[in-house]
């Protein structure tokens, strides 16, 4: 069996972003009044990135690497063979000319931040292409966030203007110096802190607080930066004022002429599209207090509730730990090796097939050959939520086909001190996050696809796709 990740691991995947200890408690963005004074953005939606999906695959399989069907009776071969591309956005940013800078979606970060002109061309400088630069000069409301702020978080108001006397007198004592990585060492960005006027639609809002990174390495999936969407005070959603947001993953297999793309909401356009909607709390943690979590209550295999399964292993704790995470940067669903051994035990016993070691190719535990799952019948999982919501998951939520092995994998894996539910999983399911009520409510995203083609849909500079690590 595959070694169990710790949680300190595991949130590196689950959040993609660790930032440095000063960004883990922000301040108040704005003033009551400032917040009050922009403009509102009642809902805002678009469609994904039409060459983010031509990256799904390698980036899918990278991830896996680094760790980083509709039918009762599912056979093998309906596992995925790709995955929903990343949440990849566009927002408008400046003026008088707006400057288009895509972003990858994180749902666990609160942190917005879009490489910027100029960047070091060195081997932590510039994002490859097709990630472009925001031009601050070329936008007459940009400012950098000067020390002075109350936006500039304390951390980094104690370092402002350290760096020297020349590096003081170019940044003017600016609110700089901010640190993120990615799954672990994988990728990281560092910046200053500024503001401008973003335009949503035909909505310019003013004062957005983001980072302006000037040093980036790694694989972001073609995008110039993240866009965060948790709970903290920094966040796009916080920032707008938007109580609620969704999203909705399709693979790129889902139609062969592209015509489903994946989608997000926010505001008022962020809701269910059907009457089949289920809904469950949302949780938070004391100790990762912007993260989302849900309680899930259990697990069944061909409709067979596990009840090996020990009372309480996805407990959130009182103390913070523990918990069910939802990420939209992480590609595997991590489960509590309590857990995860007698799903995978349950999963294995219904597949009468020889086990083949995934660890080396792609460092999946459980895995068969592709050519032999082909007509097997895979056993049908479910998640069972708080509230008695129950989701029903098809083959392609959870196995996974690698063409270049010719293995056939589980993509889920063991964890050690919290559980994280990956983007696979979601896949095909319109996930509704209503944060001012605190409730999930997810739905079928065939379902709410069709609900969709009966309206009309205003296209808009805002896109997304799938997962990080």
């Amino acid at each position: 069996m595959a070694r169990s990740m710790a949680m300190s691991t595991l949130l590196l995947l689950a959040a993609a972003s660790l930032l440095s200890l000063q960004l883990l408690h922000p301040p108040p963005v704005a003033s009551a009044a400032a917040v009050r004074a922009r403009p509102k953005v009642g809902g805002y939606s678009a469609k994904s990135r039409p060459w983010v999906s031509k990256l799904v695959a390698g980036f899918l399989k990278k991830q896996l690497r680094n760790r980083g069907n509709k039918q009762q009776q599912q056979l093998g071969g309906e596992a995925a063979s790709g995955a929903a591309p990343p949440l990849v956005i566009n927002i408008t940013v400046g003026t008088p000319v707006a400057q288009t800078v895509s972003g990858l979606v994180d749902i666990t970060s609160y942190f917005v931040w879009a490489q910027c002109a100029p960047c070091a061309a060195a081997a932590a400088g510039c994002l490859p292409p097709p990630a472009t630069a925001f031009r601050p000069n070329g936008s007459a409301t940009f400012s950098p966030l000067p020390c002075s702020s109350d936006m500039c978080l304390p951390v980094l108001r104690e370092t402002c203007g350290r760096a020297g006397a020349a590096a003081n007198a170019t940044a003017g004592a600016r609110c700089d110096s901010y640190s993120l990585t990615y799954g672990g060492s994988a990728a990281n960005t560092s910046g200053y802190l500024a503001t401008d006027t973003f335009t949503f639609g035909a909505t310019a809002v003013p004062g957005v607080v983001f980072g302006c990174s000037d040093a980036s390495y790694g694989d972001f999936a073609g995008a110039s930066g993240v866009i965060g969407i948790g709970r903290g005070n920094l966040s796009l959603i916080s920032q707008l004022q938007f109580g609620k947001f969704s999203y909705q993953l399709l693979a790129p297999e889902a139609t062969d002429d592209g015509s489903a793309d994946s989608v997000i909401r926010f505001g008022d356009d962020a809701v269910p599209k059907t009457k089949r909607g289920r809904s469950t709390p949302l949780l938070s943690s004391t100790l990762f207090p912007d993260f989302y979590y849900v309680n899930l209550t259990g697990v069944r295999v061909d409709g067979n509730r596990l009840d090996a399964i020990p009372a309480g292993t996805f407990d959130l704790r009182a103390n913070g730990t523990g918990g069910v995470i939802l990420s939209s940067t992480t590609p595997v669903t991590y489960l509590e090796e309590a857990a995860y051994g007698v799903v995978r035990a349950a999963v294995a016993s219904r597949i009468d097939l020889p086990a083949v070691n995934g660890s080396a190719a792609l460092e999946l535990d459980l895995c068969y050959n592709a050519s032999s799952m082909a007509k097997v019948k895979v056993p049908k999982l479910t998640l069972v939520f708080d509230g008695g919501a129950e989701m029903d998951l098809s083959a392609a939520n959870y196995f996974y086909i690698d063409n270049d092995t010719g293995l056939e994998c589980l993509t889920m894996l063991p964890s050690q001190g919290g559980s994280v539910l990956g983007t696979l999983l979601q896949t095909g399911t319109n996930m509704i996050y209503d944060v001012d009520a605190g409730r999930l409510t997810f739905e079928t995203a065939a379902a709410a696809a069709a609900a969709m083609s009966q309206m009309t849909m205003m296209l808009v500079p805002l896109v997304a796709s799938l997962l990080l690590f």
